[in-house]
């Protein structure tokens, strides 16, 4: 079973220590690392902490979340739907496809909450994604984009895998799948 300090040992070997704000290991082996919002280079640490936890053994879900300021108005005139978040996530671009995360049907469930926070459940079209990191966090930032959200939650899951049969049948034309 991983520990908390071997997490730790890989975490600080990639990140300046000023910049980690938090590390837990829960007794299933899943791993949570909140780092600073102002961390550099944070699309590469992204990657390379997610690469690098991973190879430890025992280690379950890999969960790295980034520090965000507290929004401290939610817009109460704002009429928040989930179309209005579906349509905000077409903004979402796989940059290896290039076709947003919608088209690709990688979001499997979308759930605006009452408190406005909106939960999404969402895969990648291969688990050895090398842009996991970067997709999962601009799904997020286009989330929290959105006036009166007032957080994200983005579950990544690879259960039922992505197949091309999911890709909306508008991007299977222009992609020449029919």
């Amino acid at each position: 079973m991983v520990t908390k300090e071997d997490v730790e040992k890989v975490v600080k070997g990639i990140v300046d220590e000023r910049f980690i704000k938090s590390i837990g290991v829960d007794d299933k082996g899943n791993v949570t690392v909140t780092l600073a919002k102002d961390t550099p280079d944070i699309d590469n640490v992204l990657i390379k902490l997610h690469s690098e936890i991973g190879k430890l053994e025992g280690v379950g879900l890999i969960t790295i979340n980034r520090e965000r300021e507290e929004k401290t108005t939610v817009n109460e005139n704002v009429q928040l739907t989930e179309d209005i978040i579906w349509e905000k996530l077409k903004d979402v671009v796989d940059p290896e496809i290039g076709v947003d995360v919608v088209n690709l049907g990688l979001i499997y469930e979308l759930k605006l909450r009452p408190d406005n926070t909106v939960y999404v459940k969402m895969t990648l079209t291969t688990p050895g994604c090398p842009m996991t990191m970067w997709i999962l966090r601009a799904v997020e930032d286009k989330i929290l984009e959105i006036p009166g959200v007032k957080d994200a939650e983005i579950e990544l899951t690879f259960d039922p895998p992505w197949t091309p049969d999911r890709i909306s049948p508008e991007y299977k034309k222009k992609l020449g799948l029919y």
